[in-house]
């Protein structure tokens, strides 16, 4: 197997971003929007949930609930780079467990139970949610692009970098870039 298709389809048996790698995608102007805040959530919002779930170490409903939102924001961001309209929130557990993912991974409703350890509720086993943080690192090595850590020392300045870099994407698509001004903000 070669790299990419190593990197690709890592050791949990998911197939990352097939539509990026197959070259289907968005015109520039969409893609650019769609890939830059991506990375904003998988770095940011989705590092924080795996923050918090460390955390609670010993709180089994918070970890469940953490994975649960994971999934929800695994679907906000197949949604976002498939083009197609956000889901109300409070709806996107449910659509991600009946159609699963086909942006982000090839993952159905079943599989996407069992890679997030959703099954049995937060009362389920306790080693359950085990394989989510290796799983997250999976997605965001396939990321195509570099994402930035916010947890790591230096993390501001890449995520300040990364804006910049992304400001810079959106002038040379003709977007406009004001859909980073509350990332920055958030910084």
């Amino acid at each position: 197997m070669d790299q990419s298709r190593a990197t690709e389809e890592a050791a949990s048996g998911v197939r990352w971003f097939p539509s990026a790698r197959s070259g289907r995608g968005l015109a520039p102007e969409h893609a650019v929007r769609a890939w830059s805040t991506a990375a904003w959530l998988l770095a940011v919002e989705g590092r924080a949930y795996l923050e918090d779930m460390a955390g609670g170490v010993d709180q089994p409903e918070l970890r469940w609930i953490v994975r649960l939102r994971l999934a929800e924001l695994l679907l906000d961001i197949d949604l976002l780079l498939g083009g197609y309209a956000a889901i109300q929130d409070g709806h996107q557990l449910a659509m991600a467990l009946e159609y699963g993912l086909h942006t982000v991974a090839e993952v159905d409703g079943p599989r996407l139970v069992s890679l997030f350890a959703l099954g049995g509720g937060p009362g389920g086993p306790a080693h359950g949610d085990g394989a989510v943080p290796q799983l997250w690192e999976e997605l965001c090595a396939a990321f195509p692009g570099r994402l930035p850590n916010p947890l790591l020392a230096s993390g501001q300045r890449e995520i300040l970098r990364a804006l910049r870099y992304w400001s810079k994407l959106c002038t040379a698509a003709g977007t406009d870039a004001a859909f980073l001004e509350p990332f920055l903000k958030d910084a």
